[in-house]
């Protein structure tokens, strides 16, 4: 059941980078197409909020796989007293979910993942957009 999880999130995380970067490349192709600076901002827009949410698919994946090791050493007897505290505060349940913002706080960990390359690419592709002013008519 962990490892369905896992995949889904990773696939999600897959289908979010496909998605992000076509809305993104088809906002910036328009802004050129219309010589218009605003969709250039739009497409950054679209760029940052496609990003949070395949960090969100990154953070949730790096947890779904935390609980699966913490069950393989818990099964084969293996646990370790940080296991134990937190089979305590969880009850014994794995898939137990918040819905806070705390996984903002690992964006450094997660963008040092070769999984965000894409972003990381049109990111410094958008400064250089940003950057570079547009032809004249």
């Amino acid at each position: 059941m962990l490892q369905n999880a896992i995949v889904r999130m990773a696939n999600n995380s897959l289908e979010v980078k496909k998605v992000g970067l076509t809305v993104w490349a088809a906002i910036v192709g328009f802004g050129f197409t219309n010589q218009n600076a605003n969709l250039f901002v739009l497409a950054f827009v679209a760029f940052v909020l496609f990003g949070i949410l395949d960090v969100y698919y990154l953070y949730l994946e790096r947890r779904f796989r935390d609980n699966f090791n913490r069950l393989s050493r818990i099964i084969n007897g293996y646990e370790t007293s940080k296991d134990n505290e937190w089979i305590e505060k969880s009850q014994g349940n794995f898939l137990k979910m918040d819905a806070s913002t705390i996984f903002l706080a690992e964006l450094p960990h997660i963008l040092q993942s070769w999984a965000n390359l894409p972003y990381l690419i049109v990111f410094v592709m958008k400064i250089a957009l940003v950057i570079a002013p547009l032809p004249l008519k």
